[in-house]
């Protein structure tokens, strides 16, 4: 049932609008999530499998917050603008963020009262997910209207080496400032964000992930070290109490491999 949310329908119009929402953001931004990991790792997955990697149906776009800003001041920064063109390109606000409703036949863009005429299967929404570098984010609600959660794990991207050029991963061509998480960093959000995902579709989805990209980056042992630099053993035991059988085997069956393939992975992780 997981695949559903993944189909190529959906999944290869999200990636049309990654582009777009890319294109559109003023840089410092960067790619994280289901989209990033699919860069990482659609190549080392397609010399084992023969076939690309899976997509993501949302759009995580993250964002350097300065603390000390409010009012007038945060709106005209960078991140104002990349929120102001994401908007123009006809997305409305969600809780987390922006969403858009698509009609699954014709792909058309619908408005929230058009999308209430259709079925609940005719109709598919694409999330755009601003992901702020800091919790301190009761200035931002106050200027933008919602309060999305935040990933202190992206400092590293904007102020150290955590990140790189999102150019180097697209056949399209980004704009310097533009990059995507490094997979080890990503590797670390899904081990702190996986036991609090409320969703079992996207429970499945971040275990998937997080052994792509253990499994098909580079060295096993190097990744593995990587991304342990970044959490604390209390992440990783809530990790382990999270995981079970019946995960694997829906995160193998979204994936179309085996089972034990997925469960070594991530054992070997928490050892």
């Amino acid at each position: 049932m997981v695949r559903q949310y993944y189909v190529p329908q959906v999944t290869e119009l999200s990636e049309q609008e990654l582009q777009a929402v890319f294109e559109t953001a003023e840089p410092p931004v960067c790619l994280l999530g289901g989209w990033a990991v699919h860069l990482h790792v659609s190549s080392g997955f397609r010399s084992e499998h023969g076939r690309e990697y899976i997509g993501s149906r949302d759009i995580d776009i993250g964002i350097p917050v300065d603390e000390q800003l409010a009012g007038e001041c945060l709106a005209e920064t960078p991140v104002g603008e990349s929120i102001s063109a994401i908007e123009a390109l006809g997305y409305t606000k969600s809780r987390f963020g922006f969403v858009q409703n698509f009609l699954r036949d014709s792909q058309e863009r619908v408005s929230e009262k058009e999308a209430s005429e259709h079925g609940m299967h005719e109709v598919f929404q694409v999330y755009v997910d601003v992901i702020p570098d800091t919790t301190a984010l009761d200035g931002f609600r106050d200027v933008f209207g919602f309060k999305p959660p935040a990933e202190p794990l992206l400092r590293p991207v904007f102020e150290a080496d955590g990140g790189e050029p999102l150019a180097e991963y697209v056949s399209w061509s980004p704009s310097a400032g533009k990059l995507i998480v490094s997979p080890e960093l990503l590797a670390a959000m899904k081990i702190r964000s996986l036991p609090d995902r409320d969703k079992s579709h996207k429970r499945v989805k971040d275990v998937a992930d997080l052994h792509a990209l253990l499994w098909y980056v580079t060295d096993y042992t190097e990744m593995k070290a990587g991304a342990l630099e970044y959490v604390s053993d209390a992440d990783v035991d809530h990790l382990t109490e999270a995981l079970d059988d019946q995960v694997f085997e829906n995160a193998a069956t979204l994936l179309q491999i085996e089972p034990q393939l997925i469960s070594d992975s991530i054992d070997r992780l928490l050892l």
